[in-house]
């Protein structure tokens, strides 16, 4: 009876109903009845992700279920997912691409697990509904007369390998794009950015020269450059006035201390990049305190930001004191005072309270005017010590008289260390 009333609900809400139930069991609803033994079938999302593989003994099992939905399904398939740690590139993946070329897919997931790269079949660039891809493990060589992706917004690629040329050309094809995460994929002399409407930019990976040519719409950037860059000596290297050419929209910004160093290596402009007049958010990942480099280049982007209202700095272990940066964290300490007007919060994480540590938290309570609080993650290796570098935080100068302190300790003991 039960069955009879949910079968006279409209074909939307049964869809709906059948599209949140994990696709193994929308296909069990066929025993209900004669009624029912189809209507999984134009369930317009299929995921065939982690969850799914292991509910079978072996892949190959899973791969001929695989077959049979796609036989069995009728009408569109607006999202494809097909992802497992043990999934690696095979032909079978190219007949189900081939299969929903025909199926007005708008979001494509392909994560292969292991195993070599997969090369991806001309079919994939056939997607023209394509509004989201995310790829893992692949090759990417659009063949000849490819038109891009006209409607695509958001492009994820992890460990994908191309033609940078082809990368170029793919995203000047792509002219509604709003979001693009590139993550360790092909090594990149030159990276371009010419998007007109991207709005978020994350890259993971190597890259001797990042250059924004026409951003107006990018808010948030996300750079973390292999150290890599650094070693390798080579005539093409960037720098501030490169990286923030034209990013008028900029308020969010992540970076990793080898990233700092990388783009100061041109020299420190006098005048600030005017990309830098609308940044809120600063967070700065992996920064080592022993090098000058990418201590004085925080300091230059801390107090080049006229709107920077939170500030995160994730320390790497410092380990052996570094007179140069102390000396450069004083100086800034007096130069700076007052000068960072709108800072609000700041939080230091992984802090172990090392002398040039302790000096640039120093800095920042003497720059910050309206500083409402600083939260800072320590970890220690001995209690007492903890509590000095506490007290001698909160005796520190500083230019906000309403600033709230707050730590919290992980304590390490050194007999285990």
């Amino acid at each position: 009876m039960k069955s009879a009333t949910i079968s006279n609900l409209p074909y939307n809400v049964l869809d709906r109903i059948l599209g949140c139930l994990p696709l193994k069991d929308a296909v069990k609803t066929s025993i209900l009845s004669k009624d029912w033994r189809y209507k999984w079938a134009t369930r317009q999302e299929l995921d065939f992700d982690g969850e799914f593989f292991m509910s079978f003994k072996d892949i190959q099992e899973a791969k001929k279920v695989i077959y049979q939905v796609l036989l069995l399904h009728k009408g569109p398939i607006l999202k494809f997912t097909l992802q497992d740690p043990d999934l690696t590139g095979c032909p079978d993946i190219d007949h189900w691409i081939l299969f929903l070329s025909k199926k007005n897919v708008q979001k494509f997931t392909l994560l292969i697990g292991s195993g070599d790269e997969h090369h991806l079949p001309s079919h994939l660039y056939t997607f023209q509904q394509l509004r989201h891809l995310e790829l893992n493990r692949c090759f990417f060589h659009p063949p000849p007369g490819f038109k891009g992706f006209e409607n695509l917004i958001n492009l994820d690629l992890w460990n994908v390998i191309f033609d940078p040329a082809i990368f170029k050309n793919l995203i000047s094809k792509c002219p509604l794009l709003e979001r693009l995460r590139l993550n360790w994929c092909t090594n990149f002399d030159i990276l371009e950015i010419d998007a007109a409407n991207l709005k978020c930019l994350d890259f993971f990976g190597t890259s001797k020269s990042i250059c924004f040519q026409n951003a107006p719409m990018l808010r948030n950037v996300t750079v973390w450059l292999d150290s890599q860059v650094l070693t390798n000596s080579s005539p093409i290297c960037s720098n501030l006035t490169k990286f923030f050419h034209y990013m008028p929209s900029l308020q969010e910004m992540d970076l990793s201390g080898s990233t700092l160093e990388y783009l100061t290596m041109g020299g420190i402009p006098e005048s600030p990049p005017t990309a830098l007049n609308n940044v809120k958010s600063l967070r700065i990942l992996d920064m080592s305190f022993r090098n000058v480099k990418e201590v004085s280049g925080a300091v230059y982007l801390i107090t080049s930001c006229p709107k920077l209202q939170n500030l995160a700095i994730e320390c790497e272990t410092v380990g052996i004191v570094v007179e140069p940066v102390i000396q450069f964290l004083q100086a800034q300490s007096i130069i700076s005072y007052g000068a960072v007007k709108l800072l609000q919060s700041v939080q230091m994480c992984y802090f172990t309270g090392f002398e040039m540590e302790m000096e640039f938290v120093k800095f920042i309570l003497a720059s910050a005017p309206v500083l409402e609080e600083i939260f800072i993650w320590n970890v220690v290796h001995h209690f007492h010590r903890g509590t000095q570098m506490i007290d001698e935080i909160k005796q520190s100068r500083r230019a906000s008289p309403n600033v709230e302190f707050m730590f919290e300790e992980a304590f390490i003991d050194p007999e285990l260390s």
